[in-house]
C-alpha cells in the first residue's frame, strides 16, 4: 500500500462536516482511514505536535488540516510546518499556497488576480495593509458604492457597502484598528512625550481589502467540488442588504436566473485552474456574467453537499444530476485519490 500522512489538530479535527451528531464539527477521521485503505493507501494519522519533519516524506502525500481560530494564531503554527513539509519534498494536498489563502482574503484576492486575470478585471480590488496607505489613496477607478472586507472572517462579518470616500474611510478605520491594547498605549505616549523626534507608527494595521460592487445581485451561489462531483446552492441576500453569506435563505433548486449548466462549467474551469481536489465557490450572476467572489480550497463548510439531495457531473460533455446523499468521508477520499492517481 502506498503510504498517506492525515494531520489532525490538537482537538483531533480533520475539515469539518455539518453533522450535528458529533460534538465537534469534523470529518470522522476514523472512517476516512478506513476508505483510503480500501482504495490502496495506508494512513499515518498524527497530530501536528507529533509530526517529525526529520522523516523522509519526499513525495509523500500528505493531507492537513486548517484552523478557524479567532486571530489565527494557531492557524499561524499550521502555515510554518506545511511550509516545512511542502519544503521538504511532501506532496502536501492542497498546495501552502491555498493555506495561506484560508481566512486571508488579501492573499485570496492575490491568488484570484494573479491566476484569473479576467475575473479579477470584472470584480477589481485592492489591499491595504493600514489605513493611513488607504487614506493616501484621493482617486478611485471605477464607481461607488464599493465594498470593503477584513482580510480575515467569515459569514460576511464586518463586510461593509460604502457610498463615498469618507463613508470608506471611516469603515477602514474601524476594520483596521490594531488589537493591541499595551502597543497602542505605548505608542499614545511617545507621540505625547516624544512628539519632536518620533515617527508615528499606525494604530490601524489590520489588513483589508476594498472591491467593487457588483449590482444587481440578489444572492449568490454556493458551489462545491469534490473531485468530479459538483454540488450547487443558491443563497438569498439577506432582508434589505446586499450580503447572502450567512443569510441563511437557501435553495437547492433556484438557479438565480442562470442557466445551470453554464454556472458548473464556469465553476469547473474555476476549480480546474486552481488544480485542487477540493473547492468551495462563491459566484456571482449579474444578468449576463458569472463573477468569482472568494473561493476556499481547504477546510471550508460542506453543507451545500451534505443538506443535497444530488451532485452533478460532466459525462459525454453534458451535466447530468445524481440522485444521492452525501456520505461526505467517502465523497472527500474519492476526490483525494482521484487527484493522487492523476
Amino acid at each position: 500500500m502506498q503510504r498517506l500522512v492525515l494531520i489532525t489538530d490538537y482537538l483531533g479535527a480533520f475539515y469539518s462536516t455539518c453533522r450535528s451528531a458529533y460534538p465537534l464539527p469534523t470529518m470522522d477521521v476514523g472512517r476516512l482511514a478506513d476508505n483510503f485503505r480500501q482504495a490502496g493507501y495506508e494512513p499515518q494519522v498524527t497530530t501536528y505536535a507529533d509530526l517529525d519533519l526529520s522523516a523522509d516524506l519526499q513525495g509523500v502525500p500528505v493531507l492537513y488540516t486548517s484552523s478557524e481560530d479567532r486571530g489565527l494564531e494557531y492557524r499561524s503554527w499550521i502555515e510554518d510546518l506545511v511550509l516545512a513539509l511542502e519544503t521538504s519534498g511532501a506532496r502536501t494536498v492542497p498546495s501552502y499556497r491555498f493555506l495561506r489563502a484560508h481566512h486571508n482574503k488579501v492573499m485570496m484576492e492575490a491568488l484570484r488576480t494573479q491566476l484569473f486575470p479576467k475575473e479579477a478585471a470584472l470584480l477589481r480590488t485592492r489591499s491595504f495593509g493600514t489605513f493611513e496607505e488607504l487614506a493616501a489613496v484621493t482617486e478611485w477607478a471605477g464607481s461607488w458604492p464599493k465594498v470593503i472586507k477584513p482580510s480575515e472572517g467569515a459569514g460576511a462579518t464586518n463586510v461593509a457597502l460604502v457610498d463615498g470616500r469618507n463613508a470608506l474611510l471611516k469603515a477602514a478605520r474601524r476594520i483596521g484598528r490594531t488589537r493591541d491594547l499595551g502597543g497602542t498605549a505605548r505608542e499614545h505616549a511617545k507621540r505625547i512625550l516624544r512628539r519632536d523626534r518620533h515617527q508615528p507608527r499606525s494604530l490601524h494595521r489590520q489588513k483589508f481589502i476594498v472591491q467593487e460592487f457588483v449590482p444587481g445581485l440578489s444572492g449568490d451561489f454556493k458551489v462545491l467540488r469534490f473531485g468530479d462531483r459538483f454540488y450547487t446552492l443558491w443563497r438569498r441576500n439577506r432582508p434589505g442588504d446586499f450580503r447572502a453569506s450567512g443569510s441563511g435563505i437557501w435553495d437547492f433548486d433556484d438557479t438565480g436566473g442562470a442557466d445551470r449548466s453554464a454556472l458548473l462549467d464556469y465553476a469547473a474551469r474555476i476549480s480546474d485552474t486552481l488544480g485542487t481536489p477540493t473547492a468551495s465557490l462563491d459566484i456571482g450572476f449579474d444578468g449576463s456574467d458569472f463573477h468569482l467572489i472568494e473561493f476556499q480550497c481547504i477546510h471550508f463548510g460542506t453543507v451545500t453537499a451534505e443538506k443535497s439531495s444530488q451532485y452533478y457531473v460532466k459525462t459525454r460533455g453534458e451535466w447530468h444530476s445524481v440522485p444521492e446523499r452525501c456520505d461526505i468521508e467517502a465523497v472527500f477520499c474519492q476526490a483525494i485519490v482521484q487527484h493522487l492517481d492523476r
